[in-house]
């Protein structure tokens, strides 16, 4: 997945202490995303040491104010200077600008996030109740952590705290003597969408070393989060038509190559929204709004670039 542009490593795809941690929370409210009116700071500890809630939580149900500053691993705040809003994900530029690092960012209605980035010096201000303190990032080694988000989810609530957890990994080096044979199967698991509906288009994907002398544990590597910079190409079909072109794009490659999620299955999604079929640049050319899709994906795996066949489905 990315961030404004910038590649980063989901929580559940086997990220490791070296690399950028996205630490995404999504936030539902009767049964739809929901934006939080503030979220003042996540903050990160081991797990080990705080396996329960009380180790860190107060009969408050927010971060004890009898916490050492010890066992604060990394702070995030919603801005530079950890108040107001959540930023925008345009701000995210680590290349360029330091201020960006500790910032929590919102990617969408109900969505947000905050890197936990291995790859550099990183710190945050951690300023509950009244201090004033700045966290250098001490998660950075192979561990269970987790990450706590004090949110106020409506403007006359009180704030609380929600605990997820993740796990940092070792980097999956190793040798072999031989090229590796891999083989992939896809599967789009959505046959049939509803015009009008907004889902997520699921694609599966199978990975097969067919290397005979390979061991077990270089196959298990590749069972999970192998696949990467994946991206979708959807088509409207023109069937049975001499007149319209027979098929559309609807979405290139190029339009989805940042908004695709890969799960820790190597499974792909991708959010596609029927509703703005009717407002399409190429409408004139759908000869209709529902009918026959079709999808292909590609994704990198290891040093080779997938390109799959054609999967179809249809919008009725």
């Amino acid at each position: 997945m990315q961030l404004n542009g910038v590649a980063v490593v989901d929580r559940h795809n086997r990220p490791t202490v070296i690399q950028k941690v996205a630490l995404r929370a999504f936030f539902i409210n009767d049964g739809q995303y929901y934006d939080p009116y503030d979220i003042s700071g996540v903050t990160i500890f081991q797990k080990a040491s705080n396996f329960t809630p009380s180790t860190v939580l107060g009969s408050d149900n927010l971060i004890s104010s009898s916490v050492p500053s010890s066992i604060i691993l990394m702070q995030f705040g919603a801005s530079a200077n950890d108040a107001g809003a959540a930023l925008d994900p345009t701000s995210y530029l680590p290349a360029t600008d330091a201020s960006c690092l500790s910032g929590i960012y919102r990617v969408k209605q109900g969505e947000y996030i905050c890197i936990l980035d291995g790859t550099q010096d990183i710190s945050g201000s951690y300023t509950f109740h009244g201090s004033s303190l700045e966290i250098a990032n001490s998660a950075s080694a192979v561990n269970d952590y987790i990450d706590c988000w004090t949110v106020k989810f409506a403007a006359g609530s009180d704030y609380q705290t929600l605990i997820n957890d993740f796990h940092l990994y070792e980097d999956t080096f190793f040798s072999i003597t031989q090229h590796l044979l891999l083989a992939t199967r896809n599967k789009l698991i959505n046959k049939h969408l509803t015009l009008s509906s907004i889902e997520n288009l699921k694609v599966t994907t199978e990975i097969t070393i067919q290397n005979k002398d390979i061991d077990d544990s270089v196959k298990n590597i590749f069972r999970d989060s192998a696949i990467t910079s994946a991206m979708m190409k959807i088509e409207k079909i023109n069937e049975d038509s001499t007149t319209l072109p027979a098929h559309v794009t609807v979405s290139g490659f190029s339009d989805t190559s940042s908004t695709i999620d890969i799960t820790s299955d190597n499974t792909m999604i991708f959010n596609f929204d029927t509703t703005t079929l009717a407002t399409h640049p190429s409408v004139a050319d759908f000869g209709g709004l529902t009918g026959t899709y079709r999808m292909i994906v590609k994704y990198t795996l290891l040093n080779e670039t997938i390109i799959s066949p054609p999967y179809y489905f249809t919008v009725s």
